[in-house]
């Protein structure tokens, strides 16, 4: 790489609302047309509940990346932030590399599942499928951040049409959700808190995705403004649509119907018209590419971050001169995208996904808090919401992995 190469940073164009739809995008994805019927099964008619308390429960760490990003506006930031908290080149290094593995599988998965849906429409061989959107998403993703994320702004909007229309089209009886409120929110027969937190626990993911915000503020025009906006208020939408569907779910659908379907939205508006299930599949498909797009920028920013801390081979830093994109970090990423999208039973790596992902916010989390007490000193930080949030928050995070752990002993 020439000296000229080297001058060319990645452009700063992007606005608070594009970073905020980014957000939205990032965690609808297609994980709420399916996961509410899960949750479901777990918490039965307390699956509002459950959703309420992930949402508190991503929250926290949400808190963490709004104070650390607009503070080191770059990319792969979780692999900056630990490297200034705790001085550790290595840890940072294995930090970054969580974060691109974890990319790496939820867009393979992701991939996988747009395979599934198009089926439904028209069949091609599924390699074909994957190697041909891949580039389409890869040519978009090198074109421009900004481009890319208008589109999944686009995308998202249609994704919260697609939630509300369902909202709309199910319709809330005023009258069961009065009479129901105490078995969705406060107590319901033969369920405990313990089933509530086994919900929270599975929903808990569909809000991961918040994080991925932190990795493009080196393109923010101004970091410091849009990035705690665009981190909190993705995550209060989100959790707003998220409850609000599983309120409608809950009250349209027998439990057992309810915690049996793998999709739920389709069955809750298929009594008003099958025409209208037909709609919903067809958002469910846009959503899934929404979320391998979302997937590949993530990955290439983390990679191209990591390769300029010399934690990745240097060329990963290249920038594309006229669009000034990651360019070899973005053909680095959909390769190996595609690899595992083809080749790699997608479902024995999930496990260990969320291993890694629930790792990486406690990190982030306890960067957070040491750098508060860098701040203000060790004293001082007893009675400071910089320190005592991130501290709570990591020892949460502490507590999802001990369950997952003793859930498969």
């Amino acid at each position: 790489m020439n000296k000229e190469n080297e001058e060319v940073g990645l452009k700063k164009q992007l606005g608070t609302v594009q970073i905020l739809l980014y957000g939205v995008g990032t965690m609808l994805g297609a994980g709420i047309y399916v996961l509410v019927g899960k949750v479901a099964g777990y918490s039965g008619t307390l699956a509002p509940l459950s959703f309420l308390l992930a949402g508190v429960l991503a929250g926290l760490t949400a808190y963490s990346y709004s104070l650390l990003a607009p503070r080191f506006p770059k990319s792969g930031g979780e692999i900056i932030y630990v490297g200034k908290a705790f001085n550790s080149k290595r840890l940072a290094s294995l930090v970054g590399w969580g974060v691109i593995f974890t990319g790496f599988i939820s867009a393979a998965a992701i991939l996988k599942g747009f395979v599934g849906y198009l089926d439904v429409f028209i069949e091609f061989p599924d390699a074909v499928v994957i190697i041909v959107s891949m580039t389409l998403l890869s040519l978009l993703a090198i074109w421009g951040i900004g481009e890319s994320l208008n589109v999944i702004g686009l995308i998202t909007l249609i994704e919260v049409g697609g939630l509300l229309f369902v909202i709309f089209v199910a319709g809330i009886d005023m009258e069961k959700f009065t009479s129901q409120f105490s078995r969705m929110f406060i107590a319901a027969p033969s369920y405990d808190i313990f089933a509530v937190f086994q919900g929270a626990f599975l929903a808990f993911y569909a809000f991961v995705g918040f994080e991925d915000l932190a990795n493009v503020a080196e393109e923010a025009k101004n970091p410091k403004k849009s990035m705690p906006i665009a981190i909190m208020g993705s995550l209060f939408i989100a959790l707003i649509l998220y409850v609000a569907v599983a309120v409608v779910a809950v009250i349209a659908l027998p439990l057992n119907e309810l915690s049996s379907t793998d999709a739920p939205m389709a069955d809750i508006v298929a009594d008003k018209g099958p025409h209208y299930a037909y709609i919903i599949s067809l958002i469910s498909l846009v959503a899934v590419l929404n979320g391998v797009l979302a997937q590949l920028i993530m990955g290439s920013r983390v990679l191209y971050g990591m390769a300029g801390q010399n934690n990745a081979p240097k060329w990963f830093h290249q920038v594309h001169r006229k669009y000034r994109t990651p360019i070899l970090a973005t053909i680095a990423i959909a390769i190996g995208i595609v690899v595992l999208a083809i080749f790699v039973p997608i479902v024995e790596l999930a496990n260990t996904t969320s291993y890694v992902v629930i790792s990486v916010f406690v990190m982030v989390n306890l960067s957070q808090a040491k750098l508060a007490i860098n701040d203000y000193g060790i004293k001082k930080c007893w009675g400071n919401r910089k320190f005592l949030l991130p501290l709570f928050a990591a020892l949460l995070c502490v507590v999802f992995l001990l369950y997952k752990i003793l859930a498969e002993v």
